[in-house]
């Protein structure tokens, strides 16, 4: 399919475009970006603002939690394409084996909230999801280093910067294979599975259960997340510009 002029403008006339993940950069090519032009550089995270994380325990005092209850968190944007269904389906199957743990939904409403809602009424597990809202700061932090997995369940997601901030605080990680992130972090700080409810399922239980493989994932978080320190990432951006400047000139 020939490109239109705007995507001529915005695909073929630069000498370099930045492509946040393998995922995206194939879409690129798809879109008819020559492969020379492209530049793989993710996102990155000032590390500073995790230096200092929240104690343990804060959030689920907030709450008013039980110490010992489990806690699978998403924190993000109330989307259907987030989805935050299958997450929800698969915590129902989940609470059938568990006692003691909770869903924690954290995050501003994008129309999607009043038919999670009826999903979980109709699940009959009101008692075991806890709905915040948006956290926002030291808040937002609390709910993250409580948390004993982040998940993001995508049915599509480019680079979610939540994925960055769980892994900062050293939560290990479930995400959909759909979301672009998940090949810099798969089998090191978490899982990568299927968007559907039963692979999700077997996701938590394998990381609410198996407390040797959930510590490997909080040990590796360092060595992971130093990557994505945010000078890394200005430093690579850099030498991108002054490549494509030389090419120009």
């Amino acid at each position: 399919m020939a490109l239109s002029n705007h995507l001529y403008l915005a695909f073929k006339k630069p000498s370099k475009i930045v492509a946040l993940s393998r995922m995206e950069a194939e879409q690129y090519r798809g879109m008819g970006v020559p492969e020379e032009k492209i530049a793989i550089i993710p996102n990155g995270i000032d590390l500073a603002e995790y230096a200092d994380l929240p104690p343990k325990g804060s959030f689920k005092k907030r709450f008013d939690m039980d110490e010992d209850e489990k806690i699978v968190l998403y924190l993000g944007r109330i989307h259907r394409i987030e989805g935050i269904d299958i997450l929800v389906k698969a915590f129902a199957d989940v609470v059938e084996e568990l006692d003691d743990v909770r869903l924690v939904i954290v995050g501003p409403d994008d129309g999607y909230l009043g038919e999670l809602e009826a999903l979980i009424k109709a699940l009959k597990i009101e008692d075991n999801v806890l709905i915040t809202g948006p956290l926002y700061d030291k808040d937002k932090l609390e709910a993250y280093v409580d948390a004993d997995a982040y998940v993001l369940p995508s049915r599509y997601e480019t680079f979610p910067m939540t994925v960055l901030e769980a892994v900062a605080c050293g939560t290990p990680i479930i995400l959909s294979e759909n979301c672009g992130i998940a090949e810099y972090f798969k089998d090191k700080v978490g899982l990568v599975v299927k968007p559907d409810s039963s692979h999700i399922q077997e996701a938590l239980l394998e990381m609410l259960l198996n407390q040797k493989r959930q510590n490997i994932f909080r040990e590796n978080y360092k060595t992971v997340i130093e990557k994505f320190n945010i000078s890394n990432t200005v430093s690579k951006l850099e030498i991108c510009y002054e490549r494509a400047f030389s090419t120009e000139s």
